[in-house]
This record gives structure tokens, sequence and C-alpha cells, in this order.
């Protein structure tokens, strides 16, 4: 008891200590724009009070703790990749002022003429005013930390709840040496996670950018297991029918609605029957009321340009076409976790099928006896 209570102490001190780190740069950085937050038009539903976001991000530890003590992994401890990460504070720093600058000329395809490599044209802009948008090892290396100051050191904690109906999934699946595989993996933070929690599980790493994907290996290159894979999500390089799980991480709501159809029919057809495939990503209109301002504004704020669309998107009819049907969803302060399965085999229906007619013709055989 007296350890579960020590530990219990130990998490809350340093999740509050990942938060007060982290919203000192958020707010430095809203400090200096302080003159666009001004100029924002008042959107069409209030933005959210300081108790509810407080109260939601309390909710959000709350169940991770929870899940830590369910066994579904271990305490989020790691020292040593915390301080890597904080290292990055000069960075964010340094390079925030030009993203500041970005958004007040609204640059935000500054990467359009340096892309190559066949890049398709909705990926090649600066996404959040960032400086290089995804295409430089510089970007890579801030990216982790800009976004734990986006979302005042949750992110984490957020990202953790798509592994928990993994989790699940994996430890009531017969197959023998099951695939996870990761749908804009990035700079490989949450199959870090993923490793951290079940080391054995062998993984895939896919991703558009090569500089985030050489960031990745960085980060999970040590680990066994762990496979790279720099492909469009629309177009993912694997066969049918091919991996048991599969993740998409704050990937959708920058996807054009064409590409994120395309992505989700992708899904479909790499996944085995009976596969699930879990969607962490932007909180959408109506999911928790409160915070439907912050997706009024957010759009302008941090260039988003297919971020409306997507907060109104209808999810089952995206996913259905593909044969994905939803089986679960989780609110974790501002991110939805949506949990889709794909159906089982056809041929499994059928065989079971005539396997019972074939019952039905041996009774009828003996009653004609």
């Amino acid at each position: 008891m007296l350890n579960m209570a020590a530990q219990a102490l130990t998490y809350t001190a340093a999740q509050a200590a990942r938060v007060a780190f982290y919203s000192a740069h958020y707010v430095a950085a809203r400090l200096m724009a302080r003159d666009i937050f001004a100029e924002i038009k008042r959107p069409p539903h209030p933005l959210p009070s300081l108790a509810a976001t407080l109260a939601a991000m309390r909710d959000l530890f709350v169940q991770d703790w929870q899940n830590v003590q369910a066994g579904l992994y271990p305490m989020p401890l790691d020292l040593a990749s915390e301080f890597r990460l904080a290292l990055g504070s000069a960075r964010f720093l340094v390079d925030a002022p030009g993203v500041v600058a970005r958004n007040r000329r609204n640059a935000r395809n500054e990467v359009q003429a340096e892309a190559n490599g066949g890049l398709p044209q909705y990926y090649r802009q600066n996404f959040h005013f960032q400086t290089d948008g995804y295409l430089s090892e510089r970007s890579a290396r801030l990216y982790d930390f800009q976004v734990e100051a986006l979302f005042a050191g949750t992110a984490e904690a957020m990202r953790r709840r798509a592994w928990v109906p993994i989790a699940h999934f994996l430890n009531g699946t017969k197959a023998a040496d099951p695939v996870l595989l990761d749908i804009g993996a990035g700079t490989g933070a949450f199959l870090s996670f993923v490793k951290t929690a079940r080391p054995g599980l062998r993984t895939i790493a896919l991703d558009l950018s090569e500089p985030y994907l050489a960031r990745a290996r960085q980060t999970l290159g040590r680990r066994d297991g762990v496979s790279f894979l720099a492909a469009a999500a629309e177009a993912m390089p694997m066969a049918d029918d091919s991996i048991d799980a599969a993740t998409s991480i704050f990937l959708f709501h920058e996807l054009p609605p064409k590409v994120r159809a395309a992505v989700a029919k992708e899904i479909g057809r790499v996944l085995k029957p009976g596969g699930i495939f879990v969607l962490a990503e932007t909180l959408q209109y109506g999911d928790a009321a409160e915070f439907d301002g912050v997706l009024d504004v957010f759009p302008s704020l941090l260039y988003e340009p297919y971020f409306s669309s997507y907060a109104t998107a209808d999810l089952d009819a995206l996913f259905a076409p593909a044969g994905l049907h939803r089986t679960g969803t989780d609110i974790a302060y501002l991110t939805k976790i949506a949990v889709f399965q794909k159906a089982e085999a056809r041929e499994s229906v059928f065989v079971k099928e005539e396997a019972r007619e074939s019952v039905f013709a041996k009774e009828e055989a003996r009653e004609s006896k």
C-alpha cells in the first residue's frame, strides 16, 4: 500500500512538473504572438474557461494513472528521455519568433519550392507555420517539444490512451507474432512508448517525411523488431491482410478529404480480417462541448488548412466503405480515440454456413430412415 502511494505521489509530481514546464513555454510563445491573439474574432462557440481546462487535464491524468495501476503500461517516468526532450527548450524559444513572423505574413507555402522527391502537393506546406514544414532535420528536432508546449505537457498522456485498445486487442488475439503499424509515425514518439510497454511486439513506422523517419530511427534504432517505411499513407507498400493492428495519431486532420478517404481504404486493405485500427485525433465538434471554441480558432492560429473539414467529418461514413466499423470511442482531454475493426473473413462465414447446412442434411437423412 505504501509503495503504491509513493508511486502515485511520484506520478503526480512528475506530471505536474511537465505541465508547469511546457505551459511556461506555451505562455512565452503566446506572448510573442499577443497581437495575433488580440485580432481573433469572437468564435461561434465560447472558449473554455480555465476551470474547465484544468478539470479536463485532471481527468486525463487520473485515467492515465488508473491505466498504470491496471498494468496496461509501465509508470511513464523516463528521466533520461525527459531530460533529452527538455534540452529542446532553447531551440524552441529561438525558433518561435520565426513561427510568429510567418503567421503574421501568412507564409504557409515557403517549403513549396524546396520540396522534392515527388511529395504530394498537400504535404508541401508549412503546417502550423512551422519552420521547414515537415521537410527538414531541424523541423524534426523541434517537433516533439513544440507539440508538448502546444498541449501544455499533456501530449504524451493523450498519446498513451491510444495504446489501451491495442493492449486489450493484443491480449485477446491468437496471432503468434502480431504486427503493429503506426501510420504517420513522425519522430517515433508513440512507438518508443509502445516498445517500452511491449518490447517484443513487431512494429512498423510509416511516414512521408524522410527527416522525421531519420529522427525516428535515432529514437528507436536500439529497439528490436522495428521497421521503417518512407511512404504516403494513401499508397502503403505492403500486402493485403498483412497487419494485425494499426494506429494513426494526429494525421487525419492534416489530410484533404479525398486523401482521408484514400487512406481509410488503404487501412482497410492492409488490416487482417478481425484486425483493429485506432485513430487518435483532435476532438470533433460536440465531443466535448466546452472545447468547441478551440476548434473554431485553431485552424487559423496555427495554419491547419484541412482541420475544419475534419472537425465536422462523419468518421463512421469515412471508414465504413473500407470495411471498418467503430467498436469504441474514448475522450482524452483534447484527443478523441476511435477504435475500428475489420470484419472477419467472408470465407469463414461461408464455411460455418456450409457446416451448418451439412448438419441439417445429416439430420434430415436420419429422419427419412
